[in-house]
């Protein structure tokens, strides 16, 4: 008689237990994101005001550059190392040695195409400088990130938080110097170097403290076949580097450094609800992996719920940018020429929320041990914004661009959503949709009658009108509170 209380109480412990552990993973993962993209904003803002538009145009093309020969420089390892330490964390060791091993070896070929890229493009010489400056920190960068999946797959993100902050504080700290005392932005991009070099530099102390210390022996044969293991994720990550970057780059070609620099404002904005639901999946993906092995139906109740739960937050945020570009856009930078970007923001917001779908239904594919459709999916996404891009950038320049990412994001979700509809037998777009749609409706009402003069107040408001209508949607479409609790634990139940 006594026994069974405790059997059916034992499910909801270990629930809460890793409920506990995700969200504690997840806030790591989004401290360290939040850090690291604060730290780089802030450094946008500082050449903003200290070198001008030029020097802003010239970083902004870097980073893109960078951030697009990071993904070739990881080479997909980083999704495989996790994958793999996950399921069998005695091999750990294996991994990380060779797997970094790996990663030198691809990272010495991005810095090698890097180099001729710029050659072809035929930049200023100021601006080939900038970008070789970056590119130099591919080497520790790609190195940090293999650190980065053996945290994630032991799920102690935490260390990945401690090592970005450290250095992030030193980096705002000794970038504002540098520039108030030399104003010069080749300094600024030294620095940067040294700092991803410290990042990796305090991950390793970290890993040998708490994680492991491997015997630093290179398997020839193991690095040859976790190459061949991730050719499927090195054309997956290469094209999402291309299709990342290529808008921005043609327009640079097009236009102007000016047209960059909008669009690279208006990116911005959508930074911070992406770093939340991107921390969210990095932290569940783990599980996920797990919930495919059992059977679809564990990780098609996963992934619906995740659906559900990331729609309620991106929704409300895709929704006060699109009516509050303007004002928001003139509060942040603090100069009125920033408010051409609005119309651009105002596409993009719809690039924000089909991320969402993609971001999970991706993570599906991935934890189902289907990469090789999530590799035909980018080359199809690719070849759609290689077709449009050219087209809209000549012709609508800023807009074309915004408007190339919101036609290749909707190729991206039809095909993401039609692969993982048929292993579920049909996702339920419609009922995880309308709740959040709905109250996020009723918050748009008020904000096309309502003023904006006071931004700040208009947008606490609206959100409150907006969590006020959901919770009671929710709540009344579950059968109450502690169904909608009920519901929603699963999700780390795993």
């Amino acid at each position: 008689m006594d026994q069974a209380p405790t059997n059916q109480l034992w499910p909801s412990i270990s629930a809460k237990h890793n409920l506990q552990k995700v969200v504690g993973n997840a806030i790591s993962v989004l401290a360290s994101d939040v850090t690291n993209r604060a730290a780089t904003f802030f450094l946008y803002l500082l050449v903003a005001r200290y070198l001008g538009v030029f020097e802003y145009g010239q970083l902004s093309l870097g980073l893109t550059f960078f951030q697009t020969f990071q993904l070739l420089a990881i080479g997909g390892m980083k999704t495989l190392v996790t994958r793999q330490i996950a399921r069998e964390k005695q091999d750990t060791d294996l991994y990380l040695v060779n797997g970094s091993a790996v990663t030198v070896l691809l990272s010495v070929g991005s810095v090698l195409l890097l180099v001729l890229l710029t050659q072809v493009m035929n930049y200023s010489p100021a601006t080939t400088l900038v970008i070789l400056w970056l590119s130099l920190g591919l080497f520790p960068y790609a190195l940090s990130m293999i650190c980065d999946a053996l945290f994630e797959a032991w799920e102690q993100m935490q260390y990945i938080t401690y090592a970005n902050v450290i250095v992030n504080v030193f980096k705002i700290g000794l970038g504002f110097l540098l520039l108030l005392q030399s104003h010069s932005l080749h300094l600024l991009v030294i620095l940067l170097f040294f700092c991803h070099t410290a990042v990796l530099g305090v991950k390793w102390w970290l890993m040998l403290r708490h994680i492991t210390r491997p015997q630093i022996k290179v398997d020839v044969s193991f690095c040859v076949k976790m190459l061949k293991s991730t050719v499927t994720f090195l054309g997956i990550d290469g094209l999402m580097a291309i299709m990342s970057s290529f808008n921005i780059i043609l327009l640079s070609k097009l236009a102007s450094e000016l047209e960059v620099g909008l669009l690279s404002a208006a990116s911005q904005l959508l930074v911070p609800i992406s770093l939340v639901f991107q921390s969210i999946m990095i932290s569940v993906f783990p599980r996920m992996c797990r919930s495919y092995e059992p059977s679809y139906q564990s990780l098609r109740r996963l992934s619906e719920r995740l659906l559900e739960l990331l729609l309620a937050m991106v929704l409300p945020v895709a929704v006060v940018l699109f009516f509050l570009a303007d004002a928001i856009l003139l509060f942040l930078y603090g100069n009125q020429d920033f408010s051409l970007a609005a119309g651009a923001l105002r596409i993009l917001v719809g690039v924000l929320v089909l991320r969402v779908f993609t971001q999970v239904l991706g993570r599906v594919l991935l934890a189902s041990l289907q990469e090789k459709k999530t590799l035909r999916i980018l080359a199809i996404d690719l070849l759609t914004t290689v077709i449009l891009g050219p087209i809209l950038i000549s012709q609508y320049g800023l807009m074309g661009a915004a408007l190339t990412s919101l036609l290749a994001r909707v190729v991206d979700f039809v095909q993401h959503y039609v692969p993982v509809s048929r292993m579920f037998s049909k996702i339920a777009v419609g009922n995880l949709v309308w709740k959040p749609a709905l109250a996020s409706a009723i918050m748009a009402i008020y904000l096309a009658l309502g003023s904006s003069d006071n931004l700040f107040s208009t947008i606490v408001l609206a959100g409150a009108i907006y969590f006020a209508v959901l919770f009671v949607l929710m709540a009344w479409s579950v059968g109450g509170v502690h169904q909608l609790k009920a519901r929603y634990l699963f999700v780390w139940s795993k």
